[in-house]
């Protein structure tokens, strides 16, 4: 009678030994192999581990990080110095503890590439905008230039693609004539030989691009444009702009350029809230624009000393210096304004279109109003306004833009943290 119970136990016994809990994953230093040849840059990654994933993570010396999950692959890298990494292994057991690693890129002198030529040489490139400055407002026009005409025809449908030891692509799309801002007359005789190139050059810290053999970046200043020298300025994550110089006119013209692929992302309230909220601004520049045109410039003693703070909780607060008076686009040389307390903020949208309310007597520090002397419901044009929100760039500064019906323009107001 006890043997069948005896012959149960064991059987539970034994099918309890065959189902054990997972144990977490280790990798070893045998179960992984970074390999790199300094002087080319190749890396080859392997990871020899069975029943399990690899989750690579590398970090170059400017900082950027890479993350990868193949079993084997080669990479080239083109930055000299020391590189991190660290390898985690996903297997039944959850999740293994990181090992670290690192090796050394050191190309031989003249070999490595810079951060901008990596990110020049890192995708195709279409025009995004462009426009002129003068000497004047060059320093403008680096903290913030943005411009609103659209690319000619011409140009609209060029590709740039940068290549290695120096070869240079323009892919001049359908329309294949050039447009010539010398007379604004497109020209038709440039004829692309497919040995265009360029090189990067570094000049203490300014950086250029040299175009040569037939080269230029698919719109010219002028005749001189082609195998021109541009200076490049203003690199985001997603853009570039080339700045030409135009000696003749004492100015600038300029291009900007993103990813071929590249659609401007739609502004959300949450993000508008998120750059605002609990923040002090000064005005950093201002100006107006209508079609196709602009200027902007810097507020200089117009508003210096004025700072707006957006509260958390609705309420604005207004600092208009020691003077107390503010910009008024409509009233020759400003006005005294008297801050109540009372001022308030919030943001509201429109479909796709994201707009700071203001109320209780707010505004940007800047009003729009019409060229009249006598009570006119346009002479404070802005005040207590909806705004609309046209960009936020990377150091926070907010581009506000109001319409001036009157005047078939807007009134721009850049706002930059304090």
């Amino acid at each position: 009678m006890l043997i069948p119970a005896l012959g149960a136990l064991m059987t539970v016994s034994c099918a309890q030994k065959e189902d054990p809990t997972p144990e977490k994953p280790v990798v070893t230093d045998e179960m992984y192999a970074v390999e790199a040849d300094a002087e080319t840059g190749v890396v080859v990654f392997t990871f020899k581990g069975t029943n399990l994933n690899p989750y690579w993570t590398v970090v170059d010396p400017k900082g950027t990080k890479e993350t990868f999950t193949d079993i084997q692959v080669t990479k080239t890298y083109e930055v000299n110095g020391v590189y991190t990494g660290s390898i985690v292994a996903f297997g039944q057991g959850g999740q293994s503890d990181p090992v670290e690693f690192s090796f050394t890129i050191a190309l031989p002198e003249g070999e490595a590439l810079s951060e901008t030529e990596k990110f020049l040489m890192s995708t195709n490139w279409r025009f995004y905008h462009y426009g002129w400055c003068s000497d004047g407002q060059v320093a403008e026009s680096d903290a913030w230039d943005w411009e609103e005409s659209s690319v000619p025809a011409e140009a609209a449908d060029d590709i740039l693609t940068f290549g290695k030891e120096g070869k240079f692509i323009l892919n001049q799309g359908e329309n294949t004539a050039v447009y010539n801002e010398d007379g604004n007359d497109p020209i038709k005789s440039v004829q692309l030989t497919g040995n265009e190139k360029w090189s990067y050059v570094k000049e203490g810290d300014v950086e250029y691009i040299q175009f040569s053999d037939g080269g230029f970046p698919g719109m010219l200043g002028d005749n001189a444009g082609i195998n021109g020298k541009y200076e490049i300025r203003r690199i985001t994550a997603n853009s570039f702009y080339l700045y030409y110089d135009e000696p003749y006119n004492q100015q600038y013209i300029y291009f900007s350029f993103v990813p071929e692929d590249y659609t401007e992302p739609a502004l959300t309230e949450e993000q508008v809230k998120a750059a605002v909220s609990g923040n002090t601004f000064y005005a950093s520049s201002f100006g107006w624009w209508g079609e196709g045109w602009e200027y902007f410039q810097d507020p200089e003693a117009l508003s210096e000393g004025d700072l707006i703070t957006f509260k958390a909780d609705g309420a604005l607060v207004l600092s208009l210096g020691e003077n107390n008076d503010i910009y008024n686009d409509g009233v020759t040389g400003g006005e005294i304004w008297t801050v109540t307390g009372e001022e308030s903020w919030s943001v509201v949208s429109e479909g796709e279109t994201v707009y700071i309310q203001f109320a209780g007597g707010g505004f940007p520090l800047m009003l729009a109003g019409q060229h009249v002397d006598e009570p006119d419901p346009m002479r404070h044009n802005g005040l207590n306004g909806k705004w609309t929100v046209i960009a936020i760039d990377e150091e926070g500064t907010v581009r506000l833009d109001y319409e001036q019906p009157f005047s078939n323009q807007w009134f721009t107001v850049f706002l930059s943290l304090d």
